[in-house]
């Protein structure tokens, strides 16, 4: 049994990954497989199943409660925008629409004048994509950069700016003018050379971090292609569904490479910390350059979403809980980073409060993830070499103190 100030686990745990999916998958799909543990409530930085058990949450569920989980002041906003009766009201205009969307503005750098709400980041992503055709279409351009790896979301157009030019072979669709680049895991150079014509390339668009190992883009390599948008006039747009919001420490995680300013960027996740809402910022000239184009989404811009996001933005935004972020982000980087005595760590990527811990081989990764998980400690399972941490922000460092010593008495059991 584990019982300390922050984790409870009995004898009579057991990982039940064949129970779990068989009740799972009687009604659901096949391919949703997460940790089998059954999630009863979660509070702050911790996550309970109906046995009792309680653990220290390090995935924010999937990088989403950057507020913690059941946060008092979203709760209270989404309670109140209930007893107000307004739940639900299309594209109408609503006081809290308009207070949430004036809020993100007023946080975001000036050069953003303009927003599109919409429900996931997949269809965030989806607009980017429509609204890049079309500016591509005026601009006489055509293609859209993009990197193996890098993963924007489901739906089609998203699916075809991910992974690699075979993603969407499922749908016997692909789009020729879509040029994917390797992602420079190696922190080479970039050449220039392997970019089409520069005077066609309509936008680069970047995931901020590459999802799975926390991977972020070498300094001069980002900045060259920085410097060719601003040369040649290209889009920079930024996926930044899983970093903003200060997952990586600054408001949008694409500050932490310079001072950019984005032509679009895409955000949800962390935007309520609860509800499902996300986003395009962008600017008038570039949202507005089709009237006929269909941004609009039955559910996008939900009274009780935007009350939760607007809620979130306050919390998130506080100058006592800026201060405090940036002491567990010392703490957690450090904690991180000292992982490399393992010779088994073969590489750290960690930026704020997100890191993919990169072991040498998925077995030994897996085992450890499953170990930490009896041990209290709830992992994100990426199933590839990487673990991946990205604890509520407002996680204390008493509570990390014991994420990385569970963390590191995993990775000594493998070791002997």
């Amino acid at each position: 049994m584990v019982k300390t100030k922050h984790r409870h686990v009995s004898d009579s745990f057991v990982l039940d990954v064949d129970g779990y999916r068989k009740e799972k998958h009687r009604y659901e799909p096949a391919n949703i497989c997460e940790i089998p543990i059954k999630w009863e409530k979660a509070e702050d930085f911790y996550v309970f199943d109906d046995q009792g058990n309680k653990w220290i949450d390090t995935t924010s569920g999937i990088f989403v409660t950057n507020a913690g989980h059941s946060n008092k002041k979203i709760k209270d906003a989404i309670r109140k925008q209930l007893d107000n009766n307004l739940l639900f009201a299309y594209q109408y205009n609503t006081d809290i629409r308009y207070k949430f969307v004036e809020k993100l503005l007023s946080i975001s750098p000036n050069h953003f004048d303009k927003v599109v709400l919409l429900n996931s980041g997949s269809e965030a992503t989806d607009a980017a994509y429509r609204l890049i055709k079309l500016w591509a279409k005026k601009n006489n351009k055509k293609y859209i950069i993009t990197f193996t790896g890098n993963y924007h979301g489901r739906v089609l157009s998203s699916d075809m700016m991910s992974g690699n030019k075979q993603s969407s072979n499922w749908s016997n669709i692909n789009d020729e003018d879509i040029f994917f680049l390797e992602f420079p895991y190696d922190e080479r150079e970039l050449d220039i050379n392997e970019l089409p014509p520069l005077e066609e390339i309509a936008a680069f668009f970047f995931e901020t971090y590459q999802g799975w190992g926390a991977w972020f883009y070498p300094q001069n390599y980002i900045d060259k292609l920085h410097q060719i948008a601003k040369q040649n006039n290209i889009l920079f747009c930024f996926d930044e569904v899983q970093s903003g919001f200060y997952r990586m420490g600054t408001l949008y995680g694409y500050m932490t490479y310079g001072d950019y300013e984005p032509d679009i960027i895409c955000v949800g996740k962390g935007i309520t910390s609860s509800l499902p809402l996300s986003a395009l910022i962008s600017k008038k000239d570039i949202i507005d350059i089709d009237p006929k184009a269909n941004l609009s989404s039955t559910h996008a811009g939900n009274a009780l979403c935007c009350a939760a996001a607007h809620a979130n933005l306050e919390f998130l935004t506080e100058p006592s809980f800026q201060g405090q972020l940036g002491e567990t982000i010392s703490y957690f980087e450090k904690g991180c980073n000292d992982l490399l005595k393992y010779d088994m760590v073969k590489r750290v990527n960690v930026r704020g409060m997100i890191a993919g811990i990169i072991f040498d081989n998925v077995n030994t990764t897996n085992r450890i993830v499953e170990n930490c998980i009896k041990d209290g400690i709830l992992l994100m399972q990426t199933k590839r070499e990487s673990i991946k941490l990205g604890p509520p922000l407002t996680i204390t460092i008493e509570a990390l103190k014991e994420v990385f010593a569970v963390i590191c008495e995993n990775i000594e059991k493998e070791i002997k």
